[in-house]
């Protein structure tokens, strides 16, 4: 019957409920530490000449190689605190 039923202006809205979110954590393989190769060694045997447009590629590439290794450590940081060792 209508006039038995509860009216819509009688019934409280329910109380919003916090729940915490855990992000989903990434792989272990995903937070590694960037690898860096070992740097040249310092041999005047070892010299040679390099053009110069070659030398500006590489100093560009390994410059790149670098910050994106530093990017990785800090994301990996960021993730997981003090996995990486800290840059000096």
């Amino acid at each position: 019957m209508p006039g038995c039923a509860a009216r819509r202006a009688d019934l409280a809205p329910p109380a919003p409920v916090a729940v915490a979110v855990e992000p989903p954590r990434p792989p272990a393989d995903l937070l590694a530490c960037a690898d860096r190769a070992t740097p040249l060694v310092d041999d005047p045997a070892l010299t040679a000449t390099v053009p110069a447009p070659w030398r500006k590629g590489l100093i560009g590439l390994a410059r790149a190689a670098g910050l994106n290794a530093d990017r990785l450590d800090r994301l990996t940081n960021w993730i997981a605190p003090g996995s990486c060792p800290a840059k000096e």
